[in-house]
């Protein structure tokens, strides 16, 4: 059994910090906790559950602040952890048999991240079990975990440990002062850091605060840097610059883009899903449908419901507006207990004539959130 230390860093979230040291507790991990200036009753959970509780003065790093964590741990395998994830499954016995293989490599771990409806959930993998002798963190804020000497040669692997994250749900005030703190670093990082990722995440703050015109304009910078297709965060930088371009109604723009890239993206659910969103935008519905069956067939996904209900849904819309009442039940009979599906089929029995629905469908694209 090799050890591991847990780290974790928090600031006033005593409710979510208890729900995510009962969840580890489970394992024989340490646990290393820093506190960074909470007013709450922070200290007396993480005491419940471990004497290394630390303060670090908040230096406006989230990076400095995590390698403090780790400085303090006994082992040197760690895992890094936030206040608000949740372990929800760990095989251990293949955990440490990964680990043996991987020595000196970083082991990814995938995050089910609620969105901030609290509808669905988005899925990450991200690096997060390291040897802290060969990887630090860096950048002040979405910190990234790097080799601390040269000749490390870098090995991803995906390890058997699934979390949950509800950093992002919350109220729209909550949500904005958050994203306008991230904003704010990254803006302050950008001539340190002025890569496609951090103009990803400039995009994405400036998104939760509902600035289309400066996320689509920070996504554009990011994009126009020689990117992974198949990295994550690219993957997400272009499917929410498709729904900034619907909110700015450059459809135009939206459907030469998208449409380049279908040989690229064609087994990625989400990306077969906002092609569809956006020929609905167009009111070109019979190329949406396509496209929205497409997704249902597929099973790689960032986000939970493109391939399924969310697909449903509108192919229900589609069909309905089109007076196909037989077959829009039949695809939003498929979406199960989701509200809108089941508010869409009370209308269909309801009424004769779909002009309702065709009203529906339309509010509902022009007011659809980005991932």
């Amino acid at each position: 059994m090799i050890p591991i230390s847990v780290c974790i860093i928090t600031k006033n979230e005593a409710v979510k910090l208890e729900k995510c040291l009962s969840c580890i507790s489970r394992y024989p991990f340490e646990i290393v906790v820093v506190d960074t200036g909470s007013s709450d009753n922070t200290l007396e959970v993480i005491q419940r559950y471990t004497q290394n509780c630390y303060y670090f003065k908040w230096i406006n790093d989230f990076s400095a602040a995590r390698n403090y964590a780790i400085s303090k741990a006994s082992n040197d395998w760690i895992l890094s952890l936030d206040s608000d994830e949740y372990i929800t499954d760990l095989n251990l016995e293949d955990l440490y048999s990964l680990m043996e293989e991987n020595p000196s490599g970083l082991g990814h771990l995938e995050i089910r991240s609620l969105d901030s409806n609290a509808s669905s959930f988005v899925i990450n993998r991200l690096a997060r079990l390291f040897r802290r002798d060969l990887y630090h963190f860096e950048r002040p804020i979405h910190e990234q975990l790097v080799p601390i000497h040269n000749n490390i040669t870098r090995k991803n692997f995906m390890i058997p440990l699934h979390v949950e994250h509800d950093g992002y749900v919350g109220t729209p005030e909550q949500l904005a002062i958050k994203a306008k703190r991230n904003l704010d670093l990254l803006l302050t990082c950008a001539n340190d850091y002025p890569d496609a990722y951090t103009y990803y995440q400039i995009g994405q703050s400036y998104s939760m605060m509902k600035n289309w015109e400066k996320a689509c304009e920070y996504f554009e910078i990011g994009l126009s840097f020689d990117l992974d297709p198949q990295a994550d965060y690219v993957q997400f930088m272009i499917i929410n610059y498709g729904y900034m371009l619907i909110r700015l109604n450059r459809l135009q723009d939206a459907v030469l883009f998208f449409e380049k890239l279908y040989d690229l993206y064609s087994d990625l659910a989400d990306y077969v899903f906002l092609l569809g969103f956006i020929y609905m935008n167009t009111k070109d519905y019979l190329k949406a449908a396509l496209q929205f069956i497409r997704a249902t067939t597929l099973t790689k996904y960032l986000v939970e419901g493109c391939n399924g209900r969310s697909a449903y849904y509108y192919l229900g819309l589609i069909y309905a507006s089109l007076g196909s009442t037989e077959i829009a039940r039949d695809f939003l009979l498929r979406c199960g207990d989701f509200e809108p599906a089941v508010t869409a089929l009370s209308k269909i029995d309801s009424i004769a004539q779909t002009t309702e629905l065709t009203q529906e469908m339309e509010a509902t694209i022009k007011n659809s959130e980005p991932f």
